[in-house]
């Protein structure tokens, strides 16, 4: 299990930087619903790293481990989400939110590979199912964050001729 807890102890790392990135964004992002998603997944990030916490010392002790996690409140958030209008900022604070929104995206889109990598990499059923489990959770991430930029582009008839997801 050596190579699971270097997995985890990886992820950890991964975990707290993008709790970090949140703390850090949260006030720079000026639609009022970017910041509560922050908020949300900065929450997020946290419990994480705690059920990751947990998961490193249960190897440590060689106690089983209990993947039956808690899932995440994002179909909750999700639907407020959709219900929420946008704040009428100006067209270059949009903009400018969407830089560090693709930014939160992209980190969760990383996130989502090295799980899914991780889980091929390791033959034990329980870990893999640890790791697809955290894996699912940062995919509900990139969807919170995909749907909230598509709404910004929405709102400001932005036509780049592409999504950049």
């Amino acid at each position: 299990m050596s190579d699971l807890k270097k997995i985890l102890e990886l992820a950890l790392s991964f975990e707290r930087s993008g709790q970090e990135f949140y703390k850090s964004n949260m006030e720079k992002v000026k639609q009022v619903l970017a910041r509560e998603t922050f908020m949300y997944l900065m929450e997020m990030e946290s419990s994480h790293v705690e059920f990751i916490k947990k998961m490193i010392e249960k190897l440590k002790t060689d106690e089983t481990i209990n993947i039956e996690a808690t899932g995440e409140k994002d179909e909750i958030f999700k639907e407020r989400l959709k219900s929420q209008a946008l704040s009428s900022n100006t067209y270059s604070n949009d903009l400018a939110d969407l830089s560090i929104l693709r930014m939160a995206y992209l980190i969760e889109k990383d996130f989502v590979e090295y799980y899914g990598k991780a889980s091929e990499k390791i033959e034990d059923d329980r870990a893999k199912k640890l790791l697809t489990t955290l894996r699912v959770w940062e995919e509900g991430h990139m969807e919170l964050l995909k749907r909230l930029m598509e709404r910004i582009y929405e709102k400001n008839a932005l036509d780049l001729g592409f999504y950049p997801f």
